[in-house]
């Protein structure tokens, strides 16, 4: 049930546009590790486009400074990782930094999650469950929630939907049917960072969490 405190603001079902890209992971249970590229609802990455990211590609457990060997498959990249917990993703080199309008770098990173069991967030951008296993999820930047910040959420069915956060940056996700949800938010800042050779100027966060319902 949806508690009020909770409650996402609606504002419809919004297709992703043809420049949408995501990262997001999937693991059935404690196996393999899956990497997705693309839009999760439409067409992914292939070929090149993910053997590409093996050598930029951090992916991790609990630890951060460990992480595990990724290969590249046909329409995704892979790692085997033992024991239960969430997973993490983080690349920002899946595009090379490209110029904006005013003549400055911009870059984006992507940081994906599967599983929601961890209540601390890791990433710059995350979404964290409010509790484990919950259904309710908070947006964090930083350490800090973002509210009124639109995330997208997609159902088993491939179903999607976007909400807002409410003013202490989270959202009820309408989890009704058993597979796996993913839910995907999007944030740019202004940056003072290095990204393949390039000093960035403005870096757009891209987060991604996937779990399933049982």
């Amino acid at each position: 049930m949806l508690k009020k405190s909770l409650l996402a603001v609606l504002v419809g079902a919004l297709p992703f546009t043809a420049s949408a890209h995501e990262i997001w992971l999937e693991r059935e249970g404690t196996g393999t590790v899956r990497a997705y590229v693309g839009d999760v609802t439409g067409e992914r990455d292939k070929g090149e486009d993910i053997a590409k990211l093996v050598k930029t590609t951090r992916l991790f457990a609990a630890d951060p400074a460990k992480t595990v060997p990724v290969t590249a498959h046909p329409d995704h990249l892979a790692a085997e990782i033992d024991g239960a917990g969430d997973i993490r993703l983080f690349n920002d080199q899946v595009w090379e930094p490209w110029k904006g309008e005013d003549g400055t770098y911009e870059a984006a990173a992507f940081q994906a999650k599967e599983g929601r069991t961890e209540t601390k967030a890791v990433f710059d951008l995350e979404l964290v469950p409010v509790a484990a296993d919950s259904d309710s999820f908070t947006l964090t930047f930083k350490g800090e929630p973002l509210a009124d910040t639109r995330v997208t959420v997609v159902n088993p069915e491939l179903w999607e939907k976007s909400f807002k956060t409410d003013a202490e940056g989270r959202i009820a996700v309408p989890v009704k049917d058993k597979g796996r949800y993913v839910l995907i938010a999007r944030h740019e800042v202004p940056s003072d960072v290095e990204i393949a050779g390039k000093k960035v100027a403005r870096l757009q966060h891209i987060a991604s969490v996937s779990f399933v319902a049982e």
